[in-house]
């Protein structure tokens, strides 16, 4: 499924001569005497040779080695999303190294992607080290605010090694102040790009060899003005004339009146036959020989494009091999203005027959426009609806709606599976109050004046049922699954696999929420078949996702994991690494491989999961992302990347009202040391949100008693530990229960009862060990340290003989090896962030020998340090705080015996961790 409007491989190429080009000498000296600067920019109005300057210009670019992205922008490029996926696009084909399923995230944060896909070219272009120039030909055209915002920011952040050219008939919409005081700007204006006496010589005289005398072309500058355009057309009109000198002093006048005599006369002495086909194929912007011949009705339309092209009639190939065409822009404008005249009964057919082409060949964003344009309104809206759905299911969404913003609302409105459509659109995209909207149209339309069969409203009412449950599952609310169950589920009859398979989703949601862990895995186990069948990963991987975390409730790790691994690489294979699905499940399986210590592929998993935002699905999902990142980034040092992940994640908690996150992330401030806040809020709607919040508010209090010093009474601190464990084993999630007997632990512990603690804490201790999750122990406290020594002490005189007594000592120094444990000296979690001196894979390894063990993210760090780039361009190149990055840079250096960063490399080099 293509992720935007489908595009011709000539939006990317630069303008060919017809002939030959009058070379522009002088202007590109000038350009090439501005040095490297950030942009040159050529404007002036229409025909003044903007784009022919831009393209010999970056000619010249290419052949001192910069890679040429080439953009020409048209109307729907005055969208944010379709822009940026244009120009990526453009920069893929110019050879930049970036990832192609950015593209994807276009398609699934419509609202903000440029956050994160413009530091996504910015850092790749940067990391390339290649000179790059992006030429973007009629800036014009974009006036959107957010798409001027996207290009301000890359003229503003990108490398040295960027350049830009761009064309535009204005110079607005552009920061060219700062640039001119930055000295970053260098401008060709219409006074410049006006022709000299040498340059209209080269094109009338020796390119069409007209025959003219430096009087005659004298006076073609004065009445011209040296404008391009008019000078090209009067090449045209003056061949074959007999007295040329006569006719040059007859034009003079505004530059209208001088282009519209001159096409007057070109189009007055061609064939008919001639005549009628450029009539016929100036209705659109581009053609080619199938759709010319639609158009015109002439067979051989290859061959009358060639023949056109080859009597000099301004059409200007557009691909090497002459499959797509253009006329110049102001000769179409006058061909067009002559068919209104003369034909104006035909102009409406024209484009009729160009819509219907262009839907045949997947062109929908085209087809819509000439439909609209031929007053076929009903034909755009069916063009749109036909493949809606389809869309949908490939999480194409924005550009669905990107389309329907193109129809007239009032006949959107009377289309009930159109309507459909918009509400799985809205829905998914996070965007409620809209798809209600839609929803409840949908279902006033069904009825007997919808013109849809029983069968087949029967269905659109089940499928409105299952986008209202999506709805509420999204606002963490756990909604009514027994008619889902009974009329999609259990249904006889024969129903679309994304209504069961989403269905099926849904009520594995609210099953998990009850904590009927076995029932969501078997309702995902009968809906493997639906999953399969649909069309697009998006559902299927939500299955995986929560037979995930289910399977993890149950202490089923492996299980859990497998059921991860699944969904991400099905997100990854069907839909790309940066996809909505892919990300989803990344955050997920991020979790459980920080629990099992594998930092640096969790951390790269949750850094990409963060980026969908509010957009990240249920609530479950989020609190794994910004719960993990905050801590592991404590882990790692960066305390200031830990508050930035909880304060990322509280915006999204506020902004679409998720208790159960907001209360989570109380809670986590209050388990590292960072103030925290109840809010007080008591009143929820929905039982699992209450259990939650008691929760999240139990732990917090009994976290701030553990940190503080002062934890109480052993009665008051024991109690709230009980009263926490017990409302957890009512609700039978195994991995909570197992967070809440060690809280457990540690407040006996704190109050003095070490006998029972230590009881308690072996338990925990062993289950651990045997689900290999050494973190569960490791983000614990003093007390829990002090825990770990005593039993360890215990192991080694015997005392204590566990099974397999030799892994759980082992187990044992792991966790203290792994991170001293937090709260060194009674402090949290932030105090002893920095007195970690040893990464966490050094750990790992325990008198290991040779060359170090280096986690996939050091590894990066330190290539990336080889290449000589900063702490903040490293930062920037890898999604983390530039603390994270001076930690990881002090641990590869405790790691390596060194004291600097050449030192570091050297030895990395010595044991073959770099290419020499």
């Amino acid at each position: 499924m293509p992720l935007g409007p489908p595009t011709a491989a000539t939006k990317f190429q630069p303008p060919t001569p017809v002939m030959s080009w009058v070379e522009r000498k002088r202007l590109t000296a000038s350009l090439a005497a501005g040095g490297n600067k950030r942009l040159a920019l050529l404007h002036g109005p229409a025909g003044y040779g903007k784009s022919t300057l831009a393209a010999q210009w970056v000619a010249e670019l290419a052949h001192a080695d910069f890679a040429v992205a080439w953009f020409s922008l048209d109307k729907d490029d005055n969208n944010t999303i379709w822009f940026m996926s244009h120009l990526i696009e453009s920069l893929l084909k110019a050879g930049a190294e970036l990832d192609p399923q950015l593209l994807q995230l276009l398609q699934e944060r419509p609202d903000d992607a440029e956050k994160y896909v413009v530091p996504s070219i910015i850092n790749a272009l940067a990391e390339s080290g290649r000179s790059t120039v992006i030429a973007l030909d009629d800036w014009h055209r974009i006036l959107d605010p957010r798409t001027l915002a996207v290009l301000e920011r890359l003229l503003d952040e990108g490398p040295e090694s960027l350049r830009f050219v761009i064309t535009s008939r204005t110079r607005n919409g552009l920061p060219l102040g700062r640039l001119r005081v930055r000295d970053q700007l260098v401008e060709v204006d219409a006074t410049s790009l006006r022709f000299d006496h040498r340059e209209s010589w080269q094109l009338l005289v020796g390119i069409n060899r007209l025959e003219l005398t430096n009087d005659d072309i004298d006076s073609l500058l004065e009445s011209t003005d040296g404008w391009a355009a008019a000078l090209q057309l009067t090449s045209l009109s003056l061949r074959g004339q007999s007295d040329v000198s006569g006719i040059v002093r007859k034009i003079s006048g505004r530059h209208q009146a001088i282009g519209e005599y001159l096409a007057e006369n070109v189009l007055d002495t061609l064939e008919p036959e001639v005549l009628d086909f450029l009539l016929s194929t100036s209705i659109t912007e581009r053609t080619c020989a199938d759709l010319a011949a639609t158009l015109s009705g002439v067979r051989r339309g290859q061959a009358m494009l060639e023949e056109v092209q080859a009597r000099d009639l301004f059409l200007q190939p557009l691909d090497v091999d002459g499959s797509w065409y253009r006329y110049h822009h102001l000769f179409v404008e006058y061909l067009r203005k002559r068919l209104e005249r003369d034909e104006p009964d035909r102009v409406a057919e024209l484009h009729r027959k160009a819509a219907h082409w262009y839907a045949e060949h997947n062109h929908t964003s085209e087809a819509v426009d000439h439909a609209l344009t031929a007053g076929d309104i009903e034909f755009a809206v069916d063009v749109v609806e036909s493949d809606a759905m389809l869309k949908v299911e490939h999480s194409q969404m924005s550009t669905l709606l990107a389309m329907v913003e193109k129809l007239p609302a009032s006949r959107v409105e009377p289309r009930p599976r159109l309507q459909m459509a918009i509400a799985w659109a809205n829905c998914l995209l996070h965007f409620p109050k809209e798809s209600r909207i839609a929803l409840e149209q949908a279902e006033i339309l069904l009825g007997p004046d919808s013109g849809l069969g029983t069968e087949d409203q029967e269905e659109l009412r089940l499928e409105a049922l299952v986008v209202r449950r999506c709805l509420e599952m999204y606002a963490d609310q756990i909604v009514p699954t027994n008619d889902l169950r009974v009329l999609v589920l259990e249904s006889t009859k024969p129903l679309r696999p994304w209504i069961v398979s989403v269905a099926a989703n849904i009520v594995t949601y609210a099953e998990l929420q009850k904590g009927s862990f076995a029932a969501a895995l078997a309702t995902q186990d009968a809906a493997r078949m639906a999953h399969d069948q649909t069309s697009g990963p998006f559902s299927e991987v939500y299955g995986h996702c929560f037979a995930g975390l289910a399977a993890f409730a149950q202490l089923d790790i492996d299980t859990a994991q497998r059921h991860l691994e699944d969904a991400l690489e099905l997100g990854r294979r069907s839909a790309g690494r940066q996809s909505h699905a892919a990300k989803l499940a990344g955050g997920l399986l991020g979790e459980l491989l920080y629990l099992r210590g594998a930092f640096g592929e969790a951390e790269k998993l949750l850094v990409e999961a963060q980026e969908l935002g509010a957009h990240a699905g249920v609530a479950d999902f989020m609190m794994a992302t910004y719960s993990t990142l905050a801590r592991l980034r404590v882990l790692r040092g960066d305390v200031e990347g830990a508050t930035q992940a909880i304060e990322a994640g509280e915006k999204i908690a506020a902004a679409l009202d998720l208790p159960r996150l907001s209360t989570r992330l109380m809670a986590d401030r209050a388990n590292l040391g960072f103030p925290w806040q109840d809010d007080g809020r008591t009143a929820f709607a929905y039982p699992h949100i209450t259990d939650a919040a008691d929760d999240s508010r139990e732990l917090a209090t009994l976290a701030s008693m553990l940190l503080s010093g002062r934890p109480g009474s052993a009665t008051t601190t024991a109690a709230l530990a009980v009263k926490l464990l017990a409302r957890r084993r009512a609700h039978g999630n195994e991995y909570e229960i197992l967070y809440a007997r060690l809280a457990l632990a540690e407040a006996l512990q704190a109050a003095g009862h070490q006998e029972e603690a230590e009881a308690e804490f072996k338990d925990v201790l062993v289950i651990s060990h045997s689900l290999d999750l050494p973190m569960v122990l490791v983000e614990r406290r003093q007390n829990c340290r002090e825990l770990l020594r005593s039993l360890s002490g215990a192991v080694e005189s015997g005392a204590w003989v566990p099974n397999d007594t030799a892994a759980i000592h082992a187990f044992i120094g792991r966790i203290l090896e792994l991170g001293k444990i937090f709260g060194r000296d009674g402090g949290g979690a932030v105090a002893v962030a920095h007195d970690f001196t040893e990464p966490a894979t050094a750990a790992l390894v325990p008198g290991r020998r040779g060359a170090p063990v280096l986690s996939e993210r050091e590894q990066e760090i330190l290539t990336l340090v080889e290449r000589g780039l900063s702490n903040r361009e490293i930062a920037q190149a890898l999604y983390i705080g530039i603390n994270t990055v001076k930690w990881y840079l002090k641990s590869l250096f405790v790691t390596f015996g060194v004291s600097n960063r050449q030192q570091c490399v050297d030895a990395a080099r010595e044991f073959q961790l770099l290419d020499q």
